[in-house]
């Protein structure tokens, strides 16, 4: 996944030097913009159904599916995130995702992996003199889900 990981930082990273402080709608629709400008097939929106010991109990809509592409080789989650950086809820959110993807019975079932971006809220315009560690504008995280465990496989 390391070619999609970098053409997916490429990408992230142009959108947030246009879009950087906007709602999270219009950058995902620039997003989609650059996804396909890319060639990488995805679906916007997807629906998943959540699922609590068998039975369905919800529907949610992914905010991207990508689908397999350069060195993908399953469907994955791409959740988008605006705010001051990725937190524990945001990873919850997304391992709940997957659990339920493997549910599913539609292309989602095939997904264990996700990625979290998050767009930093606002960009820091003071400079001070002690150096503290800057969170990037644009913070991307890849997790696996594998027997109900989260596992971390990239981070910028």
């Amino acid at each position: 996944m390391k070619i999609f990981l970098k053409k997916i930082n490429k990408i992230m990273n142009k959108v947030f030097d246009q879009l950087s402080g906007m709602n999270e709608q219009y950058i995902q629709t620039a997003i989609g913009i650059e996804l396909r400008r890319n060639k990488i097939k995805f679906m916007r929106e997807a629906g998943l159904e959540l699922f609590y010991d068998k039975h369905p109990i919800g529907l949610h809509e992914l905010d991207f599916l990508i689908t397999p592409c350069l060195d993908v080789k399953n469907p994955l989650i791409l959740e988008i995130k605006v705010a001051t950086a990725l937190n524990e809820e945001h990873r919850q959110q997304l391992k709940n995702y997957l659990r339920s993807a493997s549910k599913n019975e539609t292309i989602i079932s095939k997904a264990s992996d996700g990625i979290l971006i998050n767009f930093k809220k606002s960009e820091s315009f003071v400079v001070s003199a002690k150096k503290k560690k800057e969170i990037p504008n644009v913070q991307i995280e890849a997790w696996n889900l594998n027997k109900n465990k989260m596992t971390q496989t990239y981070s910028n």
